[in-house]
């Protein structure tokens, strides 16, 4: 599993390199054309080809982000199984409920409608690591408090579905806030000194998104 995830760490970091040299090509004081962060020289003009955000209010956003219809489906599933297996049939355990309080599948699945809530733009594959991550993290930062006085307060079973619920509602704030506080992207197009004409999508918190907008001169029209 370690190697898994140094694997992934180390394939994640050589492609934000990759991305933030292409992002910076053509930009600074010494741009020397042929190099490897400079291949095609100096960049001599910028054109946005999709529509500069105006960032909408933070609450407005969580709103937006939070993924509610897959989180209370499976807190229902969840209610279910537990009715069913332990006031219905009468069982002393469930290893359906724990299969699916403990699973990964729950964070997959509100991690990616987190990431369909975002906007087109912001819809990528790293969009969707970093809801994930978030989700995994704040469920596993609030369980640590929810565990010990489930633990004092209810038997074993209901523990189980507190587990269930508590880890859902976790996974999405955790996933939901994370999209929401995400910056929106632009898609640009550069044309550099020696003709070469490249398309690059960059955070609008970048320091090359001031500077390509920068380039274009009047801010062109914005839009929520």
């Amino acid at each position: 599993m370690q190697i898994i995830v140094a694997a992934v760490v180390l394939v994640a970091l050589i492609a934000w390199i990759v991305v933030k040299n292409d992002e910076m090509s053509g930009l600074g004081r010494n741009v020397k054309a042929g190099t490897l962060r400079h291949p095609h020289g100096k960049l001599v003009r910028a054109k946005a080809t999709t529509v500069i955000p105006e960032e909408a209010p933070l609450a407005n956003r969580i709103k937006r982000s939070m993924p509610f219809i897959s989180s209370v489906a499976i807190i229902a599933v969840c209610v279910v199984l537990y009715v069913c297996d332990f006031t219905v049939l009468g069982h002393s355990s469930s290893q359906l409920l724990a299969t699916l309080s403990s699973t990964g599948i729950v964070a997959l699945i509100i991690a990616a409608e987190a990431t369909l809530r975002a906007p087109e733009a912001a819809r990528t594959f790293w969009t969707y690591v970093y809801a994930l991550v978030a989700g995994v993290v704040c469920a596993l930062v609030v369980w640590e408090v929810v565990a010990a006085a489930a633990s004092m307060s209810f038997s074993e079973e209901s523990t189980l579905l507190v587990y269930g619920i508590v880890t859902c509602v976790c996974y999405m704030l955790g996933s939901g806030a994370c999209v929401a506080l995400l910056p929106s992207k632009v898609t640009f197009e550069r044309t550099f000194e020696d003709g070469a004409k490249r398309s690059i999508t960059v955070s609008t918190r970048s320091a090359a998104y001031s500077a390509y907008v920068a380039m274009m001169g009047p801010s062109p029209t914005k839009e929520d």
